[in-house]
């Protein structure tokens, strides 16, 4: 039983925080720019080689006679007390057809119900995979490459007693690139992966809970194979708003515009993700048949294995119902924190709306204010100018124009004329 599943490394994967600041002028990236940290991981991409995987282990189940070896892995062989049971057939000195492997030491009980064909080899085959000590269960379709397959991992944690749910669904080809999605049946967050030639392209959907206009809903990011961000990415907004950004050297954010070109293609990477799911979803489904059919063989009052605890052997017939009172209760706890959730947002964006309303009075009122004191201004003016215009009439009427003085000819009499002008006479 093989253990290893690059799946679980999507988990450890921290969201990047969002911008805070906008700017009404912002640089525009080249598309070279924006692919410069994609194309450094691509050019500096080793792929990974079928030889990297260990030479493959194998150990006689306790309960057969015969020759019977079953797949195993030196982490479980080094375990204390670890031994492994098998309730298929044999042939040719493996196991062989529809059985379970069930792998148990002091330390771990894994379970794996599969249709082997008589090689040891994996390929072509639909797998069950059952952890119970960390509460974890994983559908699997192999492929011809030890590269090539489709996966439903579906992980429990239950602290105090509450239970969480994550399911990571992934498709992965025989280059080792990989489409995965993350969700769980208790929150309403998706998050699409794409991952190839030492790159991972990360699309987190919150689109589906309630958020306020300034809440980040929906995010893009670029990360190397051991998510570290770099390069550029994008943020969405509760009212809509949309942010690029670039990640300089030392991880600062810094607003900028990425050119269309470069946004067309991380749209494109999203659609190889969606166009993947379905095809997800037909592998997933025929190994949940499996699971199906053999469960109908086990699950009844003859089944046992020899030298298993029946509590042991048929475990795998009631963990599901174990969990399921948690399981009832995260459910409805995850209602009520979505409830709570949608009050607090339409409070907050009730309050938003109220200080706009207020503010939009406040400019209305202080326009008027503006308009007030300009019309008293004005009105401050035409009286001045009024006030004017009268003392220049009255100041008109007492000061009476000058006459013109017009000098006698040469020649003339010399007669003497006078001109009396209020008090004042002249005479030449």
């Amino acid at each position: 039983m093989n253990t290893s599943s690059l799946l679980l490394s999507l988990l450890a994967f921290s969201i990047l925080s969002g911008c805070a600041s906008t700017g009404s002028s912002l640089p525009t990236i080249s598309h070279e720019e924006a692919a410069a940290f994609e194309k450094s991981l691509v050019d500096n991409y080793v792929a990974p080689s079928a030889n990297d995987f260990p030479k493959p282990l194998y150990n006689q189940p306790v309960n057969k006679k015969v020759a019977c070896k079953l797949p195993t892995s030196e982490d479980q062989i080094q375990r204390r007390n670890f031994r492994q049971f098998w309730d298929g057939e044999c042939k040719n000195g493996y196991a062989f057809g529809l059985g379970r492997d069930i792998s148990i030491s002091d330390t771990h009980h894994y379970e794996e119900i599969t249709i082997h064909n008589g090689t040891g080899e994996y390929k072509n085959q639909p797998i069950i995979f059952y952890d119970f000590v960390n509460h974890l269960v994983k559908y699997e379709h192999k492929g011809n490459n030890p590269f090539e397959s489709a996966t439903l991992t579906e992980q429990y944690t239950i602290n105090n007693n509450a239970l969480n749910v994550i399911h990571i669904a992934q498709l992965m080809d025989e280059n080792a690139n990989a489409w995965a999605v993350s969700f769980s049946p208790l929150v309403p967050i998706k998050k699409y992966i794409n991952a190839s030639n030492g790159f991972r392209f990360y699309f987190l959907d919150r689109t589906s809970i309630p958020a306020k206009s300034d809440d980040i809903v929906y995010e893009v990011n670029i990360t190397n194979s051991n998510n570290i961000p770099g390069g550029v990415g994008i943020l969405k907004s509760g009212d809509g708003r949309i942010k690029h950004f670039k990640i300089e050297n030392a991880g600062q954010k810094s607003l900028v515009h990425i050119p269309k070109s470069y946004t067309d293609h991380i749209e494109a990477k999203r659609q190889e993700v969606y166009e993947a799911i379905p095809r997800i979803n037909q592998f997933i489904e025929n190994a949940k048949r499996t699971e199906r059919e053999y469960l109908h063989f086990a699950c009844n009052n003859d089944y046992k294995i020899e030298g298993l605890a029946s509590s042991t052997a048929t475990k795998v017939c009631n963990w599901r119902n174990d969990l399921q009172p948690m399981y009832e209760a995260a459910i409805e706890n995850s209602k009520k924190q979505l409830q709570e959730r949608l009050e607090l947002v339409e409070k907050a964006e009730n309050e938003r709306a109220l200080k706009q309303q207020i503010a939009q009075q406040q400019r209305v009122i202080e326009q008027q204010r503006n308009q007030q004191a300009m019309n008293e201004i004005t009105n401050s003016l035409n009286n001045l100018s009024n006030s004017l215009r009268s003392s220049a009439m009255q100041t008109q009427q007492f000061i009476q124009p000058m006459p013109i003085y017009q000098p006698a000819p040469l020649g003339s009499s010399g007669r003497i004329n006078c001109i009396t002008t209020g008090p004042l006479t002249s005479c030449r």
